[in-house]
């Protein structure tokens, strides 16, 4: 058996891509003035950049991570989980690692998941929208890299 069907090589969120994709959604929390904790994730779910805001609650910070966490871990955004919560599929409870709390974002990058983004202090909405930009920000500066700028 070749040695090459032993592995495969796996992408995962950077050290620079974390800042960049926390730079943008502190900058997104700023506009709204949220006080918000925003934690980016690699695609196994440990931990690359956190930052709490100033004024965001003491229990963010323990959701954010795992809002991020459980949309690398499910490979979709945490709302997904909260909307079938609500529809009744309260299994979903039995699943320590599972945050079903909106906020949390998968990124996707080339059909890759590369990690994962969670905040957490605002309403559900807000949370997702700062995580979005983080998220988005990776995006377009792949996009940026890839057209040779």
């Amino acid at each position: 058996m070749p040695g090459n069907e032993l592995t495969i090589e796996v992408r995962t969120m950077s050290a620079a891509g974390s800042k960049l994709a926390l730079a943008a959604a502190e900058r997104a929390a700023a506009e709204k003035a949220l006080k918000v904790s925003i934690a980016i994730v690699d695609n196994a779910g440990n931990l690359v950049a956190f930052q709490r805001l100033d004024g965001a609650c003491v229990t963010s910070i323990e959701a954010a991570t795992r809002k991020a966490r459980t949309a690398v871990h499910l490979g979709a955004p945490t709302k997904v989980f909260e909307d079938l919560l609500h529809g009744g599929m309260t299994s979903l409870l039995a699943f320590e690692f599972i945050s079903p709390s909106q906020g949390g974002v998968p990124v996707m990058l080339d059909g890759a998941l590369i990690g994962g983004i969670g905040s957490s202090g605002a309403s559900g909405d807000e949370d997702e929208m700062v995580a979005n930009a983080g998220a988005a920000a990776i995006l377009a500066a792949a996009a940026q890299h890839a057209a040779g700028d």
